[in-house]
């Protein structure tokens, strides 16, 4: 299972990066409190998704896939205004607020800060959609994913009544039964964990950017073509000579002359 959310490996190869609210689309995760769970019964599902729901209408977002999980949720989600943090404070702080009030406990509710990822592109969001629906199945809690019924591909294939929300999900771009396929297949975890590094957030000329194009970009066709133009063309982006050195195979001397 890719674990790079719970595990201090994967924390080591996907470090926590500085928030980004850009309108676009985000793979949401949240964690109850030293593992504990928030989800105890049925009610407390149902009132997440209803919550969910508030917040789709409240901030103007769309829903493409989810998994709720006993100690921790996953959600995709697409903004079309730059409001992703009030709209998951909203989610988060309202929904431990009914828990705690509920089951009659004080303290933190959540483990720290949600982790937010800005993906950056839709073939990025389907495979993170992929690595959401197979979250139980990975985690071993049912033999098949459609056994799940707090996640968004249960709602697609028992027309339950939580798949309104998905009106707008990028999923339908598949009929159910090709989809169905593609989230039974093995997760690539190389790809998986390569989204994670895009967008990268640096400071070039005392100003924060953004570069949302990876690096392998400019060196598409080949690497051996045009290399000098497109190592340039890299560098006035915004990544280091020393990354443009490791990935052409140059010292970051030469890389610095040719720039």
């Amino acid at each position: 299972m890719i674990d790079f959310y719970f595990t201090k490996k994967k924390e080591s190869i996907i470090p926590r990066k500085q928030r980004i609210t850009y309108k676009g689309i985000y793979h949401i995760i949240n964690r109850g409190v030293a593992k504990r769970k928030v989800f105890l019964e049925e009610e407390d599902y149902e009132k997440f998704m209803e919550l969910i729901e508030n917040m789709l209408e409240k901030f103007n977002i769309k829903f493409h896939a989810y998994c709720l999980m006993t100690n921790h949720y996953h959600l995709l989600l697409e903004t079309s205004d730059e409001n992703i943090s009030e709209a998951i404070q909203y989610l988060n702080g309202t929904y431990s607020m009914y828990f705690n009030k509920k089951y009659k406990r004080t303290g933190h509710f959540w483990q720290g800060r949600y982790l937010s990822y800005y993906l950056y592109d839709n073939a990025h969001a389907w495979i993170v959609a992929k690595y959401i629906e197979r979250n139980p199945i990975t985690a071993k809690m049912v033999n098949q994913i459609e056994e799940y019924a707090y996640q968004s591909f249960f709602q697609w294939k028992n027309r339950a009544k939580h798949l309104k929300l998905l009106k707008d999900s990028l999923i339908f771009d598949m009929t159910l039964e090709e989809y169905e396929r593609y989230i039974y297949e093995k997760m690539n975890e190389e790809e998986f964990l390569e989204i994670y590094a895009t967008p990268k957030i640096v400071t070039k000329d005392g100003e924060m950017r953004v570069l949302y194009k990876r690096l392998k970009s400019f060196f598409e066709e080949d690497i051996d073509i045009n290399r000098n133009e497109n190592m340039k063309r890299a560098w006035e982006y915004g990544y280091s000579k020393a990354e443009i050195a490791r990935f052409v195979g140059l010292s970051v001397v030469m890389v610095g002359k040719i720039l």
